[in-house]
């Protein structure tokens, strides 16, 4: 089979995917806030370094398999990510979050999704019609009344979304091999990306200027981004790799509530709107 099948860790994809947008959509909020402090590849480079070290330290005490699969997919998982998270947080500086969050995660669904059209044929009726339901709800939510996303912003989040495309579908076929190594290896991966971007950055730019904000910050960005990685890895082993990807896409509906609650950013009816269609989106998918 070209793909494989391995739901050792327990759950189900549904659960794990839905995980997987709620840790996303924390780790990017906080990105962007940080990123307002900090350049992002600083950030990027601590956060990952961070996630790098416990990786590790699990792999070793669990005493995981390594092989060079892992290696090869983490390695080129990492490389997309690195940059992919660095555009992203730019993208989230420059203006209202949702929209940027949003584009990106559109973006971000569509190679996985294909990908998986082309190994495991189409979903069921119910499936598509939750996929479409979901693209139109991410849609919805990244319309606001009070958008200041400038048109650049948007073109880097469509680039980041590229990238994490590409870095999905890396970990998934990763993922039949080794969970955590491959997760570890892509964060080798993109913590030196992040540390090479952060040594061409002019000498006035490479301090950390947030102060401890910015490191707590970092912190959540690091925890949350690799629980997510986690548990995406594992929606898709306990099921399609389409219907992971679409219900780990759905993080844009956390980024966009943690703005409304904790930045004030005002939400309209069409938001409220995309928030209702992710849910039916989600009990379609489900079933």
């Amino acid at each position: 089979m070209l793909l494989h099948s391995a739901p050792a860790w327990g759950g189900g994809p549904v659960l794990f995917g839905l995980s997987t947008s709620a840790l996303w959509g924390i780790s990017d909020f906080s990105g962007g806030l940080a990123a307002r402090r900090t350049p992002p590849a600083l950030i990027v480079s601590f956060a990952h370094a961070l996630s790098f070290v416990i990786l590790i330290a699990i792999c070793l005490l669990r005493h995981e398999p390594l092989d060079a699969v892992s290696i090869r997919l983490g390695l080129l998982s990492g490389i997309a990510a690195g940059i992919g998270i660095i555009t992203l947080y730019r993208a989230l500086s420059m203006g209202s979050m949702g929209m940027a969050a949003a584009t990106c995660g559109v973006v971000t669904t569509l190679i996985p999704v294909l990908t998986s059209w082309f190994l495991e044929g189409h979903a069921g009726t119910l499936q598509l019609a939750g996929f479409a339901l979901a693209a139109l709800a991410i849609l919805l939510i990244s319309l606001s009344p009070s958008e200041h996303a400038q048109p650049r912003a948007l073109w880097l989040a469509a680039a980041a979304g590229v990238l994490f495309g590409a870095m999905l579908i890396c970990m998934r076929f990763g993922a039949g091999h080794s969970v955590l190594w491959t997760l570890a290896w892509t964060r080798a991966a993109s913590t030196a990306m992040g540390l090479g971007a952060s040594a061409m950055l002019p000498a006035a730019e490479r301090r950390w200027t947030g102060g401890a904000a910015a490191l707590m910050l970092a912190t959540v960005i690091a925890l949350g981004d690799t629980g997510g990685n986690l548990f995406y890895m594992l929606a898709t082993l306990a099921g399609r790799m389409d219907s992971a990807t679409v219900l780990s896409a759905l993080y844009p509906g956390t980024t966009m509530l943690l703005a409304v609650l904790i930045l004030r950013e005002r939400a309209s009816r069409t938001q409220a709107a995309g928030m209702v269609l992710a849910l039916a989106a989600v009990a379609l998918i489900a079933l």
